[in-house]
């Protein structure tokens, strides 16, 4: 499934869900924008994001599309997504989900900014979706890809060559593809983390750029700490109510 069938999909859910729960949104053609950003939760998961500052101010992130509007407002925000199942109260208490992460607690960072190092010494900007214990998890739902960089904007990382095969790496020649992936990986070392894709298991052209750009990992032990988890497979780890909450809202199941 390409990433327009995966936002039609997840839209067809939202609009059902939103008249099934008579709350007030607005039509996009990819996609649903809710009038309250609490619409866009499950109401336990909402409580918990509400108690926690670094939790609440996350919702403040802008939509990078529509004028006006929060990103977490939106039907196909994989940020939406990733706080309704991490916040929720009982995360750390289903021991699926922690032995699917190969974690022994789940206390979670959203947004996070390493602030990797740059040969011209500027600031960067990457920012990691989500952390936990000795993982940066990077989440995509309905992205197309994980965007692309000019080679030598790439090249500007200090460690990118020493951890890749700089020269093996997907390319145009003018630039790098999949930048996102190689950035994050970048992170997880300079952090000594292991790096997760999430993403769904029907979205087969960001599980192959993935592994393009892991296959190009000089160290066998840095690829070994890289890999991909499924919503699907966090589905099949959580609570009841949970579960009803993303069959019904994005389509997601087993």
């Amino acid at each position: 499934m390409n990433a327009a069938s995966l936002r039609s999909l997840i839209r067809s859910h939202s609009i059902e869900y939103a008249k099934k729960n008579s709350l007030p949104y607005t039509e996009y053609k990819t996609a649903i924008i809710f009038d309250n950003i609490a619409d866009n939760f499950l109401p336990t998961s909402y409580d918990c994001i509400e108690k926690k500052k670094a939790w609440s101010e996350r919702l403040n992130k802008r939509h990078s599309q529509v004028q006006n509007v929060c990103e977490m407002q939106s039907s196909n925000s994989s940020d939406a997504l990733l706080m309704n199942i991490f916040c929720h109260p009982k995360i750390d208490s289903w021991k699926g989900i922690r032995k699917l992460f190969g974690v022994s607690e789940i206390n979670p960072e959203f947004g996070i900014k390493p602030e990797l190092r740059l040969k011209s010494g500027q600031g960067d900007r990457t920012e990691i979706d989500l952390a936990f214990g000795n993982i940066l998890v990077e989440a995509k739902l309905t992205e197309t890809d994980f965007t692309q960089k000019s080679v030598s904007a790439v090249k500007n990382y200090i460690d990118v060559e020493n951890i890749f095969h700089f020269n093996h790496l997907p390319n145009n020649g003018e630039n790098i593809f999949h930048y996102q992936i190689i950035r994050n990986i970048i992170a997880s070392v300079q952090l000594n983390k292991r790096h997760i894709l999430l993403c769904d298991d029907r979205r087969g052209n960001l599980i192959r750029n993935y592994y393009e750009v892991v296959k190009c990992i000089k160290d066998i032990g840095i690829r070994k700490n890289c890999g991909i988890i499924f919503w699907q497979d966090i589905f099949s780890k959580v609570g009841r109510e949970l579960k009803q909450f993303l069959s019904e809202k994005y389509g997601i199941y087993p």
